[in-house]
């Protein structure tokens, strides 16, 4: 015991004088050893290198010695001064023992938070020659046998401007280990690795994925080859085996073959690219799904490998872990190839066969996609879809409480360029019907409810076919039959055209709602703000048949007629509605060509329409003055209207100009506050209460003003002539003449008002002036007063002349013919 008690202190004791004198050794040649590499290193380097630190250390990788370089930046060997490497720490591992007999072998290498910029410029110089030849360094006592190389924080860029290659790899850590013989390096690396970017002329491949490698490699120096024994990388929970070689000696030849093992879904759904498969990360599967790929040919700058995969997988079950439904009995064939990696035009992707049971309900489909810069696409789909399966297993956002199915049947081919062209569209074939089986859901974070959505669709190229075609759209009711002419371009593609032809039943149209959707915020109310527009890529053929429609206080029954909509313009002739107790036609055009300045012309012609409805239904007409509640009768008109409103179809008062030839039958006046004054001057308490004849008159509307032309109203109580001015901000002036019942006043200025007629009837002129809020009713005591009369009638005639002149350009473009206005196929 006490033999082994002194072998074991005498062992301890040597190896701490042995410790001891290596940490003093290398304090005390610490300067000779930096100096000697230094000078060796200067020996095989050809451009500068610049190190912040220069240490010897023997703890850091005991019992090798460790020369510890600190902020290193290794020019290249292009001109001006570029890093090909910075460092923030290398440190060289040799055996201290050859060190001190003058030999530095390096075994060991650590690189710390390294860049390193690999660039071959355009005319084929690469940066990256930094070792003077062997012939002009002579014999150097540093070597290189490594057997442990350790990367940590490591960035690597390489460009080619020649080829347009441009590829960017990090790792966190690597660890590799090298061993030579005969011009043979047989190399062992394992660790972590992303490639940030592999970029080949302007296409993107695998950026942003991160591999965990163990890979085996034999660089052949003399023959300037690399061979790939078989190795692996790891991606997620996908695994490949990639074998094959590389050799560049006389041309840069390329032959990698690469296997999926133990595969699922998510081994495609990784090598997707990095937004596409966030969105798919979470979908797995069950069932055998195999992937091989092959990447083959010559690298040069007129060449590139060709690459070629297969992959698929058979009777399979494919789901999400956080949705109910799942596909499966799911088979797909699927190859992607091109003969030159470089060209995308020459790549092409094929599945086929594509099959499974998407909750029971089963589907075939086929797609295949040829030249990815001007894709030709053919493909086909065929089963009935369960509408809220589909939502189960890829939700949409914008839809909510999916039901119904459909029962679909399509097929499309042609190249997709061809469909941005209305004369090349039709060259494209889409084929096919969609049947629509009760579908119901809410649409958009508003949740605007779509229900009991039934009818076909027929695809004919790039139209669409509606075949009764129904549902709700909130609180509105539609049946359409027509055409959607271009409308795969339309969906496919921004700001293109498309023709709308159908027709429209309703047996209810709220378009207070259907203006929210479309212009506002369905949420708000009907008392929002709209944004009025007509899109000019819209063209729109239009008969409709509503039963009832609403807008506002605006309620209308049997509303029959047309829409024509084209260059953001909309025409509407011989629209009829039954409204207000009456009848209405409209004849009409909307020119939004500048959405905030829409100008409207219309044609109307009212008849039976109760006028306090029109109070109400207008609100009053935004005054107080006379309101609803004062009249009651029948209106019949002729109305020819112009006038412009902004964007949110607020009118611009000044540019409100009309002409109203107005009946009135069974008209009453009820408790209008200036008839009852005027009982002061008639002595007459019915006026309260005014019962009249029919009243015809021509009233014309502009420059804010309304113009009442001389009008004779007989009434239960008396007659009165009215004429006279109301301005839209409510500033009035009407003449009153009126048969003098009572005894004459002997007062002079009344005196002056009166008029014996030729029946000998003495008349009594009157005149209500001010504000609606601040009026005065007097005697008409100008001498003038016939002459006022005419004066106005006149005026009202001058204006009428001109307006008439100045709207026959617009008259003639709403009596446009159908086929003149909506002519699609000439567009």
């Amino acid at each position: 015991m006490k033999t082994l008690r002194r072998v074991l202190f005498y062992t301890l004791l040597t190896a701490g004088v042995l410790v001891v004198a290596l940490v003093a050794s290398v304090f005390l040649f610490k300067e000779r050893i930096i100096n000697h590499f230094i000078r060796e290193a200067n020996k095989q380097l050809s451009t500068p290198v610049k190190i912040g630190k220069i240490d010897v250390s023997v703890f850091q990788q005991f019992p090798l010695m460790s020369i510890v370089l600190t902020d290193v930046h290794v020019e290249d060997s292009h001109e001006g001064q570029y890093p090909l490497l910075t460092a923030r720490r290398i440190a060289f591992q040799m055996n201290p023992i050859e060190v001190w007999q003058g030999t530095y072998a390096i075994s060991g290498l650590k690189i710390t938070g390294s860049e390193t910029n690999l660039k071959i410029n355009a005319k084929g110089e690469n940066n990256y020659t930094v070792v003077k030849k062997s012939e002009t360094t002579g014999k150097s006592s540093i070597s290189f046998e490594l057997k442990n190389v350790d990367l940590t924080d490591t960035r690597v860029h390489y460009l080619d401007m020649r080829l347009k290659q441009d590829f960017t790899f990090t790792s966190t850590n690597m660890v590799a280990s090298i061993h030579s013989h005969d011009n043979l390096y047989d190399i062992r690396a394992d660790g972590q690795l992303t490639t940030e970017k592999i970029q080949v002329e302007q296409n993107s491949f695998l950026g942003g994925k991160s591999f965990i490698i163990a890979s085996e490699l034999t660089y052949d120096d003399q023959n300037k080859s690399l061979t790939i024994r078989p190795s692996s990388l790891k991606l997620k929970s996908a695994s490949f085996s990639i074998t094959g070689d590389y050799s560049w000696k006389e041309k840069n030849l390329i032959n990698l073959q690469a296997k999926g093992e133990n595969t699922d879904i998510q081994t495609l759904i990784s090598l997707l690219p990095g937004a596409l498969s966030e969105k798919l990360e979470k979908y797995q599967s069950k069932g055998a799904i195999y992937f091989n790929g092959r990447l083959r040919g010559e690298i040069s700058k007129t060449k590139s490998p060709g690459v070629s995969v297969d992959f698929g997988f058979n009777n399979a079950t494919l789901y999400h872990p956080e949705y109910k439904s799942r596909i499966e009995e799911a088979s797909i064939e699927g190859s992607f190839a091109s003969g030159d990696l470089g060209n995308v035009r020459q790549a092409s992707l094929v599945l086929k066969n594509i099959s499974g049971k998407l909750n029971d309900e089963s589907f075939k489909a086929n797609f295949v996609i040829n030249d990815f810069v001007d894709p030709e696409v053919i493909c086909n789909f065929k089963g009935k879809v369960d509408a809220p399966a589909v939502l189960s297993f890829y939700p949409i956002e914008t839809l909510k409480n999916v039901t119904g199915s459909l029962l679909v049947d399509v097929a499309f081919e042609g190249k997709i360029g061809l469909l941005k062209n209305k004369a090349t569209a039709q060259r494209v074939s889409t084929q096919g019907t969609v049947a629509l089986q009760d579908i119901n859901l809410d649409y958009g974070k508003e949740k605007i409810p779509l229900q009991h959505l039934t009818g076909d669709l027929q695809f004919s190229n790039n139209d669409l076919a509606l075949s009764n075609v129904s549902g709700k759209l909130g609180r509105s009711d539609f049946m359409l039959n027509g055409f959607f002419k271009n409308i795969i371009t339309f969906v496919l593609f921004e700001n293109q055209p498309i023709g709308i032809e159908t027709d429209l039943k309703a047996d209810f149209i709220d378009l207070d709602q259907l203006f929210a959707i479309s212009f506002g915020d369905p949420t708000e109310g009907k008392d929002q703000q709209y944004t009025f527009s007509i899109s000019p890529n819209i063209s729109l053929n239009f008969n409709c048949d509503v039963r009832s429609l609403q807008y506002k206080r605006f309620h209308a029954r049997q509303v029959k007629g047309d829409l024509l909509v084209k260059n953001e313009m909309a025409v509407s002739r011989n629209l009829s509605l039954r409204t207000m107790g009456g009848d209405l036609q409209i004849s009409g055009i909307i020119d939004a060509q500048n959405n905030k300045a829409i100008d409207v012309v219309t044609t109307a012609k009212f008849n039976g329409i109760h006028v306090d409805s029109v109070f109400y239904v207008f609100e009053n007409f935004k005054q107080d003055f006379i309101q609803d509640k004062h009249l009651k009768g029948q209106a019949s008109a002729d109305v020819n209207l112009e006038v412009t409103v902004d964007q949110h179809l607020k009118m611009f008062p000044e540019t409100l100009i009309a002409d109203i030839g107005a009946t009135i039958r069974k008209g009453e006046l009820n408790n209008f506050e200036p008839m009852k004054k005027l009982s002061r001057y008639l002595d007459d308490e019915g006026l309260s209460k005014l019962r009249f004849s029919d009243i015809k008159n021509d009233i014309h509307i502009e420059n804010k003003t309304i113009y009442i032309p001389q009008m004779a109203v007989r009434s239960n109580v008396t007659d009165i002539t009215i004429s006279g001015t109301h301005t839209f901000d409510q500033h009035i002036d009407y003449r009153l003449v009126t048969p003098l019942r009572k005894k004459k006043p002997k007062d002079s200025e009344a005196e002056l008002a009166m008029e014996d007629d030729q029946k000998g009837q003495t008349r009594l002129f009157l005149k209500i002036t001010g504000t609606t809020d601040d009026y005065r009713i007097a005697y008409d005591t100008e001498a003038v007063k016939k002459k006022i009369i005419s004066d106005l009638k006149k005026e009202v005639q001058e204006l009428k002349d001109a307006f008439r002149t100045k709207g026959k350009k617009k008259q003639k473009e709403v009596e446009l013919q159908k086929d003149e206005y909506f002519d699609w196929d000439q567009q």
